[in-house]
């Protein structure tokens, strides 16, 4: 229904009566017309007291006779009626502003509120974010392209704006246009706002967002595994030992002298020294050979001391980082079976950075020093940060900075003083020495001299307290850069070393981003189609109403917010992978062991886009709800939540029940998977894969292992899932009768299937049924909001719909059904009478042919009484 045909209805005609002209009470004799919906000023009266007291409600003299000749109600009818009919377009009109305005405001909200929580938090400056004052000197010129800003306040404010023109652009095309305009304009928009999230996902090139998803830097990443994964076996090692299978601190320092050796002094060994003539110097020098292309230093002309450029190796280890967490011990008298003696106890409480008993200069190895180091650091924009924690295999965390790093002070070139601070001789090159526990193999002028200085080293603290008993972490970390790529991977191999006495390694890590660090771009993509999204939801929330919005899409509105939810995460994270970057630049205070919070936000980062990815994609559900067949997927999905969640919870339950019992079972055996709860609710988990250890259970507990594991089975294999199987095809079973409505796929499928065709996904039982057919009973209401789209979709005006006319029609229609209905029902009865009477005269006749056969009978039977009578001879008595 068009906007002019509602307005045209607000033009009422009503009958002004006889008293109009003469004040009787009947008989009319002059029509008047009642501008209903129209303002004072558009009738020319600024006095909004008559008006409201229905003297303006009257366009001419006989309408005000009428209100002054008995019509004193009438003319407060007319006010009563003006206001109802200028109150919902004026709340309409309201509503469509708020539908416009409030989205855009919210977001811009959102974006000035993080910004300046951002920016207050890294960079001090709340308003204009802050700039690096970091020189491009070496050895960090490779890592830096330019000085880099961050200022997430005007990068949130330009997301804000892109998005809301183009929520507005939305909301007018919604509007103003026929619905099925806008249905192809949502889709097209879909598609491509999700083609370019795509694309900046997968696409690779200098516009992706991320290095996780190109071949290359995985393959990258894999060499690193692969490198440092290898076998170990040294002449005290009886076994060769990868890195998973380090069970005591003789094994670490094993791993420190095999893969990590040739890991680290790969690029150091195998560098190339081209000849001076080569790099336009007048002396010629020294020509190598390249052995291990992967990891190969080429220095460039104008490079100082055969130090390494970037842009000229295939990748290289920049640096590596030992560090180690303490707890203070304490000294305590224990009774044994050889009586009294003394035993060193880790006191209980948070585990700290400060420096341990074992820890004290007589027990450290010759020719090093011991510095601790906070678990917080400076960022590049010179503000402090706090590190993130290290989550050990057991829930125990970490400092993810700082601790115990030692410092080899064997050969004074490496160092120098700086009044009264002790630091790296960077301006006559490094040999390789540790350095607050790094190794900066980047700097490495020569190979020779730095292998042999590691070597030492490692011998040194293996020989040594170099992890002493007070240690309960050890963390061993790189950063490496693949130019080639473009991307830096950070390296993590951690060992804890638990109260128990276990030594437990950790899961190594390697952790890719983008290389060079560069300062973010103002338009943040993800941040956009978040933005975008929020628009969408509100604009429909507040124009349609929140009943509308909840009951219309159901369970698919939720896809929509946990993907914008996700987007606008990623943007924070994004922000705080600035915000945490370290300071590269002050030779006195070079610290390598604070890359761990930046290689977690990296990891949560990367997180946070596969959720986004997965919820963008399946927002695209909500454009099946018009396709055949693909409806009742989405329907299923939709009426199939609750009692599967549901039973979620139940299953839940028995999975923890289950996993109770198996992990006190059997917790002490050489089965690791049931340890603690945790690996046992996990394993359980597994179990309805089929994967379990079953032939452990067994040869552990031959009698109660079996019966639990067919109890286990029975119940969450075979009963619950059946269960949530048949709760599923009940849903699929409610929701099949659910047909899509009328739009372009289905006339292209039912013009598919032809006109003759009876199309059973979306037609009714009766292919080609008239509306008019008793048999198929339409509701008006539901017709009319069927054909009134741009009304149901709360988007256009309420008054579009003529309300009387629809419940006139549909009254119309109800009785016509009634009537056809009362005449079927007429026949039929009349039908079933003549049928009963027709029974009645049959039953009849069979009654009175059988009198007349009992008649018959009766008669014979008299007439052969009367034969043996007569025939009976005589015998006379004696």
């Amino acid at each position: 229904m068009s906007c002019a045909s509602a307005s045209a209805g607000r033009t009422r005609r009503a009958s002004s009566g006889q008293e109009a002209a003469s004040g009787s009470p009947h008989g009319p004799e002059k029509p008047a017309t009642i501008q209903m919906g129209r303002s004072p000023l558009e009738l020319g009266d600024s006095n909004p007291v008559r008006w409201f007291s229905g003297e303006a409600a009257l366009s001419s003299p006989q309408e005000k006779e009428m209100s002054a000749g008995g019509g004193a109600m009438a003319g407060r009818w007319v006010s009563w009626r003006w206001i109802l009919a200028t109150e919902r377009p004026a709340a309409t009109r309201m509503r469509r502003l708020a539908g416009l305005a409030v989205p855009i405001g919210v977001i811009y909200l959102a974006a000035i509120v993080t910004g300046l929580a951002m920016n207050a938090q890294y960079t001090g400056d709340a308003w204009n974010g802050a700039s690096t004052t970091v020189p491009r000197t070496e050895p960090y010129d490779w890592l830096l392209s330019s000085a880099v800003s961050m200022n997430v306040l005007g990068q949130g404010c330009v997301c804000a704006s892109i998005a809301g023109a183009m929520s507005a652009v939305r909301y007018a095309i919604r509007n103003h246009t026929h619905p099925r305009v806008y249905g192809i304009f949502s889709f097209v928009s879909y598609v491509i706002l999700l083609s370019i999230l795509l694309n900046q996902v997968y696409g690779g090139g200098s516009h992706a967002i991320t290095a996780l998803t190109n071949r290359q830097a995985v393959a990258f990443a894999d060499q690193i595994y692969n490198y440092l994964g290898g076998n170990f076996n040294w002449d005290d090692d009886k076994f060769a030992t990868t890195f998973a299978d380090i069970s005591q601190s003789n094994d670490f320092w094993g791993f420190l002298r095999g893969p990590f050796h040739d890991f680290l002094l790969g690029n150091a060994i195998n560098q190339a020294i081209l000849i001076d003539s080569q790099l336009g110097l007048p002396n010629p020098g020294p020509k190598g050979l390249v052995n291990t292309p992967a990891m190969a230093s080429i220095p460039m002309a104008g490079s100082r001391n055969n130090q390494v450029t970037r842009g000229t190796f295939p990748w290289i280890v920049s640096y590596c980082n030992l560090r180690q967490v303490v707890r203070d011990v304490e000294t305590i008298d224990v009774a044994s079976l050889l009586g009294k003696r003394q035993a060193i106890r880790a006191p209980t409480g948070d585990i700290s950075t400060e420096l341990g008993y074992y820890f004290q200069p007589e027990f450290l190895p010759p020719n090093m020093t011991a510095t601790v180091l906070p678990s917080s650091y400076t960022n590049m924009f010179g503000r402090e940060v706090a590190s993130w924690d290290v989550v050990g295999t057991t829930g125990i965390t970490y400092p993810g900075a700082g601790g115990i790093v030692l410092s080899d002070v064997t050969y004074p070139e490496c160092f120098e003083w700086n009044g009264t601070v002790f630091s790296l001789n960077i301006s006559e090159g490094v040999h390789g020495c540790m350095y607050q526990g790094s190794w900066f193999a980047e700097w490495a002028a020569d190979g020779g001299k730095f292998q042999k200085i590691y070597e030492r080293e490692i011998e040194e603290l293996s020989n040594s307290y170099g992890i002493g008993l007070s240690t309960v972490m050890a963390q061993l970390g790189c950063s490496v850069v693949n130019t080639y790529e473009k991307v830096q991977a950070y390296t993590f191999y951690t060992v804890e070393f638990m109260p128990s006495g276990q030594v437990a390694p950790m899961e190594p890590k390697v952790i890719l981003a983008n290389y060079p660090y560069a300062t973010p771009t103002d338009t943040f993509f993800p941040l956009i189609l978040g933005f975008y999204i929020l628009c969408e939801e509100l604009q429909d929330m507040i124009v349609g109403g929140p009943t509308r919005y909840f009951l219309a899409s159901g369970w698919l509105n939720l896809f929509d917010w946990l993907a914008l939810l996700s987007l606008y995460v990623l943007w924070v994270y994004d922000s705080i992978y600035y915000g945490v970057l370290p300071e590269l630049h002050v030779a006195s205070s070079i610290r390598a062991d604070t890359f761990w919070t930046l290689a977690l936000c990296q990891a949560y980062w990367q997180t946070i886009l596969g959720v986004a990815v997965f919820f963008m994609i399946i927002k695209g559900f909500k454009f099946t709800m018009n396709v055949p067949i693909m409806c009742n997927i989405g329907n299923t999905f939709s009426h199939s939540v609750v009692p599967v969640g549901l039973l979620l919870m139940v299953i839940f339950f028995l999975l923890f029940a289950f996993a109770a019992v198996f992990h006190i079972k059997f917790a002490v055996t050489q089965m690791t998977s049931f340890n603690n709860l945790g690996a046992s609710f996990e394993q359980v988990f597994q179990g309805l894969l089929g994967d379990m250890d079953t032939a452990g259970i067994f040869a552990d507990s031959p009698i109660f292992g079996p019966l639990l594991f067919v109890v286990y089975v029975t119940v969450v294999l075979f009963v619950a899932f059946t269960i949530l199987i048949a709760l599923i095809c009940e849903s699929f079973a409610a929701v099949r009768h659910l047909q899509p409505e009328d739009g372009f796929i289905v006339s292209c499928v039912a013009w598919a299937k032809g006109p003759d065709t009876p199309n059973d996904d979306f037609e009714s039982e009766e292919a080609g049924a008239d509306e008019d057919d008793p048999i198929v009973f339409e509701d008006g209401i539901a017709t009319a909001l069927k054909e009134d789209r741009p009304a149901r979709s709360g988007l256009v005006d309420d008054e579009a719909v003529d309300w009387q006319k629809v419940l006139r029609r549909d009254l119309e229609r109800m009785s016509k059904h009634q009537e056809l209905l009362q005449h079927a029902v007429q026949a039929e009865l009349r039908e079933l009478s003549e049928r009963q009477a027709k029974q009645q005269r049959v039953v009849q006749a069979q009654l009175e042919q059988q009198a007349e056969q009992q008649d018959r009978i009766e008669n014979q039977l008299k007439q052969l009484q009367q034969t043996l009578s007569m025939s009976r001879p005589f015998v006379p008595v004696l």
